[in-house]
């Protein structure tokens, strides 16, 4: 439950007890796959997010030098 919750692997360890995150994760490392499509979904949007920025930047430096190039 705590790993659907969005538990970290250390914050697992130290839940359980274990000496080592590499205890937790040798014990429940598939209880961690769906983890892959949340951090693949998260990463598309900070790219995304990126992406935009730039455009719109691109965008307003092509904006302003066109204006300044009639004026």
């Amino acid at each position: 439950m705590a790993v659907s919750a969005g538990a970290n692997v250390k914050a697992l360890q130290r839940m359980l007890g274990h000496a080592s995150a590499k205890e937790t994760l040798d014990t429940y490392s598939d209880l961690f796959d769906a983890d892959l499509d949340s951090v693949a979904a998260a990463l598309n949007q900070v790219i995304i997010k990126m992406n935009v920025g730039k455009m719109w930047a691109n965008h307003d430096l092509t904006t302003s030098g066109e204006a300044s190039k009639g004026a």
